[in-house]
């Protein structure tokens, strides 16, 4: 276990490093992740009862099964790395022997992939299963009780993922990281004061375990650029990330909640007319049989598609270049920005020729701009049902053609 004098040692040593020293130290101190997937059936969106209340054992029904075959079919594909999607609700409420038991679920299942060869980011991920435990309700501010409960998680955390690495450093540095928040659903100035109080919780528990670090609203590219990374100056084990779903009137077209629920057979790239997709639109609303404010969504978002003609891969690399920008001028290798989430909703129109076309052609754009930036990238999600799964039939073990080629994978 970490104890309280090496964790002081060690903030006093970053502390001590210099501009120049930080930035020609920076990258070997970060795992070189290259091409990830998201991992979320596993430990992600916990069994809750209908008293709100978990179980004793929230991750054990048959959904949440991520076993070797799985893991093996990760790595053997060509991803190096698994964003392990990690629901929040159970390890805040869970106390004495049932909070051991959860904690050793999770160890144990990084431990199981780095034992099948693939790197891992344990990913704080909430889930607005709970309503004890939505994400509006644990970014509420750094003084708001549920706050100061995930600071606490993030301390223990740490420290368990660095007695981990330290288990593992015989056979060569692991490659193991630990993201503090995902996507926190509030702007990135209020972010920024949370952001720190996490990033010194997470290095009271290790000095150094490598970070990943967002800049808040729903982890945008634009609240990335404007995070204020001082205080974190001389913390060379720090990888910053983003999610990308632009353009979501194609990305998110179909998703419940989503602006995008009410469009339908939007292309990638768009066509120089959208009278196609405002055809198919139009009669898909006229299906869903909606009324109110629902109504009123879905009329704004068809005609947000006279906005979206001749949106393509042109489009998608300023906000890569945006990034770049912003990593270069913070004297970063370019490994440590991880595009940290990008995907496709699946509906019936990318079952068509066309849009399964258009589905390939996205993930192959944002894979190859990643890429040429150098930067690493995860792609949402592996398994589960909700629309997103890359796996094949959305339970795998393995992937289809067209995934795997977008992807550059074998």
């Amino acid at each position: 276990m970490t104890s309280r004098r090496s964790v002081l040692a060690g903030l006093t040593g970053l502390a001590a490093l210099g501009p120049a020293q930080a930035a020609s130290g920076a990258g070997s101190d970060i795992p070189l992740f290259r091409r990830g997937i998201g991992v979320s059936h596993a430990l992600g969106w916990a069994e809750v009862r209908a008293d709100g209340s978990y179980g004793d054992a929230p991750f054990s029904a048959p959904r949440f099964r991520f076993d070797a075959a799985q893991r093996q079919a990760i790595r053997a594909a060509g991803f190096d790395f698994v964003r392990l999607a990690v629901d929040v609700g159970p390890f805040l409420t869970f106390q004495g022997t049932a909070r051991d038991r959860v904690d050793a679920l999770l160890i144990g299942t990084a431990r199981d992939l780095l034992d099948a060869d693939l790197g891992v980011i344990v990913d704080l991920h909430p889930s607005a299963m709970n309503p004890a435990y939505r994400p509006a309700a644990l970014t509420a501010g750094v003084d708001a009780p549920e706050f100061r409960a995930v600071l606490a998680l993030q301390q223990r955390l740490a420290d368990l993922l660095e007695t981990l690495a330290e288990s593992r450093a015989s056979t060569g540095h692991p490659r193991l990281a630990f993201e503090l928040m995902n996507e926190p659903e509030v702007s990135q100035a209020m972010w920024q004061p949370m952001l720190e109080a996490c990033y010194r919780a997470a290095r009271t528990g290790s000095a150094r375990l490598p970070l990943v670090l967002g800049g808040g609203s729903m982890n945008a590219a634009s609240a990335l650029t404007a995070l204020d990374t001082r205080p974190f100056a001389g913390d060379s084990r720090l990888i910053y990330t983003y999610h990308d779903y632009a353009p979501w009137q194609f990305t998110h077209q179909g998703v419940r909640g989503s602006p995008a629920h009410a469009l339908d057979a939007i292309p990638y790239p768009a066509p120089p007319s959208t009278d196609a997709m405002v055809a198919a639109t139009r009669q898909r609303i006229a299906g869903l049989a909606l009324d109110g404010s629902a109504l009123e969504q879905a009329l704004t978002a068809k005609r947000s598609l006279a906005r979206y003609g001749g949106f393509d891969r042109s489009s998608l690399e300023k906000t890569f270049r945006r990034v770049n920008d912003w990593r270069i001028a913070q004297h970063l290798p370019a490994h440590a920005v991880l595009l940290g989430e990008f995907g496709v909703h699946r509906t019936p129109y990318m079952d068509t020729p066309e849009g399964a076309a258009a589905r390939e052609h996205w993930l192959r754009d944002m894979r190859e701009l990643a890429e040429a930036q150098g930067f690493a990238w995860a792609a949402w999600t592996y398994a589960g049902t909700g629309g997103f799964a890359l796996a094949e039939n959305e339970t795998g073990p393995g992937f289809d053609r067209a995934t795997l080629r977008a992807l550059g994978l074998r």
